[in-house]
């Protein structure tokens, strides 16, 4: 049974090394999202607020239901040792069906969610986004082919090539006074032009067949994968649940700031690394041991970029408050501070699921996740007895536990991975990070005036940061510096 996955043009070397592949990895996020903004921020000139409330109130809807649109399918063909024609086709007919079915409940389902919303106009805006998921039916298999084999300047380019069509029909049709059908013609728009733009770069053409076997693995792997990923969409948003129900809208916003903060490092550096990682660790499913050495390294290198975001942004956290968001966001002070060591923590959890699926190990990725919501659930109950500060207090001792119960459980399986060998990688930048920290500390207290001192400190921390890093020879500075090189010095292999 011919395998076609990892097969390049004879005589060539494959074309996007690790580090390659995170810059295009990186261009991808930050191109689209800089498009997006400047996209935004002309449609907000043309349309009023309450036709972005209307899609806002339709994607409730379709961004739950969308968990089920691959039934984690891309993730297993990136992690299978073996992927076969066969396997491939069988796959498309599966997930092109469940797409089928997907768009056919949001079809059905929009009549309540116009009830639910006591809006009609709600309903024809999610029957039409369906569309969506049959576009995405046909997109599923080529994606998953170029993160397999690492080729992530054509992912990139599909995707900023998405953005810039769904900008290029919003933005004419607000202009024409299409109203909230200019905002869903540009989701249309940007899902049909990365159908097509993915499918002209691999171009790939299903047979009639059935690989029973491999379906069955697939599925093992794809539904304890989509089992997880529902779950995780609950617990994560329980903490606002609990907010928004016990202390009300004006509490739920300070928090959602700090929140948003948090986030940062995992969305912004994370993220991006993580994307790559995947598939990297899985061509070294079979050598516990350079699996180990790369996965300890690329968590040396998130922690060299992320730690001095999240400390400084604790430091600087009431200046950066008052110069950048005003007075009346004030109250988020102690909850960001609180935050920022999280979003630190969280910037290296959220790449350990990497190590569950480059090794099969969904099910128990799935038990983890499970233990983690009612953990995050149960201690967000009790933390709102003391009000917003209280939930986020548990938010941060919860996170601690959880950072190392999950690194345990995902270790359990990786011998040489232990909890020992990862606090020593994440160590390596804390003479750095203290010296940036006492900068910090300095000038909010010998700069009165709150611009000047976040602007000094935007200056000086970063500059005495990189400086003692780069005398004490942090390793994590090489690989950083390598993604900014155009040709790195080294690729990101084990440590002889």
């Amino acid at each position: 049974m011919a395998t076609t996955t990892d097969n390049p043009k004879p005589g060539k070397k494959p074309k996007e090394d690790f580090y390659s592949s995170v810059r295009w990895s990186a261009f991808s996020k930050y191109g689209a999202q800089g498009m997006q903004f400047v996209i935004s921020m002309v449609l907000a000139r043309l349309l009023a607020p309450e036709y972005f409330g209307l899609l806002g109130m339709a994607t409730v809807i379709t961004g739950f239901v969308k968990v089920f649109k691959n039934l984690g399918f891309s993730s297993a063909i990136v992690q299978r040792k073996n992927v076969s024609d066969n396997l491939l086709s069988t796959l498309f007919w599966v997930n092109l069906g469940v797409c089928l079915l997907v768009a056919a409940v949001v079809l059905g389902i929009a009549p309540l969610a116009a009830w639910m919303y006591d809006d009609p106009r709600v309903m024809p805006i999610v029957a039409v986004l369906s569309i969506n998921f049959v576009f995405a039916g046909f997109t599923m298999i080529p994606a998953a082919l170029l993160q397999r084999r690492m080729e992530f300047k054509k992912l990139a380019i599909r995707e900023i090539g998405g953005v810039l069509a769904a900008g290029l029909t919003a933005i004419p049709l607000a202009w024409m006074g299409w109203g909230v059908w200019a905002l869903v013609g540009s989701s249309l728009a940007g899902s049909f032009a990365q159908m097509i733009l993915i499918n002209l770069a691999v171009p790939f053409r299903p047979r009639m067949v059935y690989d029973r076997q491999g379906l069955s693995e697939c599925l093992k792997f794809g539904l304890n994968l989509t089992g997880f990923n529902i779950f995780n969409y609950f617990a994560r948003n329980s903490d606002n649940l609990v907010i928004g129900l016990f202390l009300g809208p004006v509490a739920l916003g300070f928090y959602s700031l700090a929140y948003k903060l948090m986030l940062l490092p995992r969305d912004s550096v994370s993220k991006v690394l993580s994307r790559v990682l995947f598939p990297k660790l899985s061509k070294l499913q079979d050598d516990d041991e350079r699996l180990a050495d790369v996965y300890l390294r690329a968590t040396g290198a998130i922690a060299f970029v992320t730690f001095p975001m999240m400390a400084g942004l604790a430091v600087l956290a009431e200046p950066f408050v008052q110069v950048v968001l005003g007075e009346k966001w004030l109250p988020a002070v102690p909850l960001i501070q609180l935050l920022a060591p999280v979003g630190a923590l969280q910037s290296i959890g959220s790449v350990s699921g990497q190590l569950y699926m480059s090794r099969g190990e969904t099910p128990k990725l799935f038990v983890m996740g499970v233990i983690s919501g009612v953990v995050r659930s149960v201690g967000f109950v009790i933390g709102v007895i003391w009000g917003v500060q209280g939930v986020t207090v548990s938010y941060v001792i919860t996170a601690v536990v959880l950072f190392y119960a999950n690194h345990w459980n995902a270790f359990s399986f990786i011998g040489p991975l232990t909890i020992r060998r990862l606090n020593g990688e994440l160590g390596r930048p804390l003479p750095a990070l203290a010296a940036m920290l006492i900068v910090s500390v300095a000038i909010t207290v010998l700069v009165p005036l709150e611009h000047i001192a976040l602007g000094v400190a935007a200056v000086l921390a970063p500059a005495t940061y990189i400086g003692v890093a780069f005398a004490s020879r942090v390793p994590a500075l090489e690989a950083v510096e390598s993604l900014l090189r155009r040709q790195p010095r080294a690729q990101l292999s084990p440590r002889s």
